[in-house]
């Protein structure tokens, strides 16, 4: 049965780099990595922090790598669910201590999850609010156990994306939401603010790291940076080390300045979408949402507005080249006229709509003679996705449809597209263990107004049941029947328009560091952002 028990080796322990001996590594050095961001300012709460603190100051529990399909197991040693599916059983290591030397164990555990039930907005994977978790207790001092009100085979995903915190320093904090977290301690490799200025942060190594000689890098240091046409030159300069940012013209830009030891590597990472505000009209018509879809050369945009570093995507199914397994194939091409460029077509459908140009601008009006015209949202400084937005309105455009870019700051994105205070975003797709965790985040109706992707407005309780259905079971082929049924509905609904499979931006200098996930030893998806991934490339780095 899928998940029933999960006993991986913990491979990060061992060194993944080929060729080199534990022996022969030097410890030392600082990791160069940029931040964009307006600058930074003291509060180490991971919770309020865009998360820069997960997986450097803050251990998870595990990791659930979908690079190779393994567990590995970080503060947790192991997992065990029980055979109804309704207990998971985690048992800490050994010995484990908070940076200040305090032992940390399974109080902490649970102090730490019962905490996002009291403080809501902490609840990042709605573990409380979907009502199936009913406890967490500490059975002894090394051993956890969560106990489900229903079977779910899936809930243990969750328990990565939460942070582990210090019981002895947060329970007396009366407000969790504004506390900063003066004099921080953590668990992860670097815990030890060397220092903080608005530019730059520099965390050290934990003096009580649980695992012996890690990590093997002194320090690293957070460079604050606007956008990426500012961590383009960085790059270029030799002033950073790991990029995780679009980069224009990459071969000839980075890599042909030093082509020993400037390196990138794009495996594929989430589908990214234009999420249309289906609560508003004109996107609460399908003909209407259709018709966006089939203005678009996706091709073009591509190699274009994104040079070609990403796939295009044709799949209306809702996921991309990430979970390309998962794609049933005669779905996709049931739907594939959907995304195929057929701007006759679409006008076609505008026209069915109502929206026609009634007073001969060259632009089309609502059914009511009232202009048409709406905002795609995109943060500013995201420059590749302005790019690809700027062409987005030009097909609009061609198909009579008055669109504009609207750049916002991060802070105000993300309130709207929770809130689907938007006409069209563009955002991404939930990256998962598997793809059944990207369509929670799309239709859950207890992800409303909770994540980024919900905001859309097509719900459906038949469709929660589906989504609630996949962790009952642990049959891989009944498994698959509920995807490709999620599938249909997605094209069906076109609640969002497929662009591309966005690549995981990754570019690497191996002029000090070396140690690096590559396409030839590809241990983990080199993900930035992600603090699990984070943590496992952060243990093999070492001077070279």
């Amino acid at each position: 049965m899928q998940n029933k028990k999960l006993l991986a080796s913990i491979v990060c322990g061992a060194l993944l780099s080929a060729g080199i001996s534990a022996s022969d590594i030097k410890q030392g050095g600082t990791l160069n990595v940029p931040i964009i961001t307006t600058g930074f300012v003291e509060n180490f709460n991971p919770y309020t922090s865009k998360d820069v603190f997960h997986g450097i100051m803050f251990e998870p529990l595990m990791v659930f790598n979908n690079m190779t399909g393994e567990t590995n197991f970080r503060l947790a040693e192991s997992a065990t669910y029980s055979d109804d599916l309704k207990t998971i059983t985690v048992k800490l290591r050994d010995g484990l201590k908070w940076s200040d030397g305090e032992p940390l164990d399974a109080s902490d555990v649970v102090f730490s999850f019962v905490l996002t039930k009291n403080s809501p907005a902490f609840d990042l994977k709605g573990i409380w609010s979907g009502g199936n978790l009913q406890s967490v207790e500490a059975k002894d001092g090394n051993t956890v156990v969560f106990t489900l009100a229903e079977p779910d085979s899936t809930f243990i995903w969750n328990l990565e994306k939460y942070h582990i915190v210090p019981q002895h320093k947060w329970s007396g904090v009366e407000n969790l939401t504004t506390f900063t977290n003066p004099d921080p301690v953590g668990s992860g490799p670097m815990t030890t603010v060397k220092f903080l200025k608005s530019q730059q942060m520099e965390l050290c190594r934990n003096p009580n790291y649980y695992l012996e000689g890690r990590p093997y890098l002194d320090c690293v240091s957070f460079r604050s940076y606007n956008d990426n046409s500012q961590i383009q030159p960085a790059l270029m300069k030799g002033e950073i080390d790991w990029g995780s940012n679009f980069i224009a013209d990459i071969e000839s830009t980075f890599v042909a300045r030093d082509k020993a030891n400037n390196h990138f590597w794009y495996p594929a990472n989430d589908a990214i979408h234009l999420y249309l505000n289906t609560k508003e009209a004109p996107f609460s018509d399908l003909r209407v949402r259709q018709a966006l879809s089939m203005a678009l050369d996706r091709d073009l945009i591509v190699d274009i507005a994104a040079y070609g570093y990403p796939t295009a995507n044709f799949n209306a199914g809702g996921i991309g080249e990430l979970y390309e397994t998962n794609i049933n194939k005669d779905i996709s091409k049931k739907y594939s006229h959907l995304t195929e460029f057929n701007q006759k077509k679409a006008k076609a459908l505008l026209d069915e709509a109502g929206l026609k140009d009634v007073d001969g601008d060259g632009y089309r009006e609502k059914a009511d003679g009232s202009p048409l015209a709406f905002d795609i949202e995109v943060v500013n400084g995201w420059t590749d996705w302005i790019q690809v937005v700027q062409m987005v309105t030009e097909f609009y455009d061609e198909v009579g449809i008055k669109s504009a870019i609207k750049t916002v700051d991060w802070a105000v994105y993300d309130k709207n597209l929770k809130e689907s205070n938007y006409d069209v975003a563009i955002n991404w797709s939930m990256v998962a263990t598997n793809p059944i965790i990207a369509y929670q985040e799309y239709f859950s109706s207890s992800r409303v107004g909770k994540g980024w992707h919900a905001g859309h407005g097509v719900n459906d309780p038949n469709i929660d049941a589906l989504i609630d259905s996949f962790g009952k079971t642990g049959s891989a082929e009944e498994q698959k029947e509920i995807l490709d049924k999620l599938q249909a509905f997605t094209a069906e609904n076109m609640p969002f328009i497929p662009l591309f499979s966005n690549p995981t931006w990754f570019q690497y200098s191996t002029k000090k560091v070396d140690g690096w996930p590559t396409k030839e030893n590809p241990y983990v998806q080199p993900v930035w952002y992600d603090g699990g991934k984070r943590v496992i490339i952060l243990n093999n780095l070492h001077l070279k």
